[in-house]
């Protein structure tokens, strides 16, 4: 699977929704870890400015060692920010993923 870097200046981005770890068994509620094994969890996020009206919101797998309380509402910054293809099972489609998301006003501090 390949990483395609996605260049986000010029964009901001707003938190959509609570995060949520990514069930590898839903039978068990196992989370599924990342190769460091770092529990990985997904969060919907609004990008500004956004021309496609049909699906405004991109979903974003990032790791966290621990629940991250990110707030809905609230601008971030998803640093390392990469999209790849995806098939399985017959259907495919686009993911994104972050080495984290960071506070945007932390990232500017920087």
């Amino acid at each position: 699977m390949r990483n395609i870097p996605v260049d986000i200046t010029g964009l901001s981005f707003i938190v959509a929704g609570e995060p949520e770890p990514k069930i590898v068994d839903r039978a068990t509620g196992e989370v599924k870890r990342d190769a460091e094994g770092r529990e990985l969890y997904t969060i919907p996020l609004l990008p500004k400015p956004n021309d496609d009206r049909r699906n405004p919101v991109i979903v974003v797998t990032f790791p966290s060692a621990t629940f991250p309380q990110i707030p809905e509402g609230v601008q971030v910054r998803p640093v390392g920010l990469a999209a790849f293809f995806w098939s399985m099972n017959g259907r495919s489609g686009l993911g994104f993923r972050a080495e984290t998301i960071a506070p945007a006003t932390a990232a500017k501090a920087a």
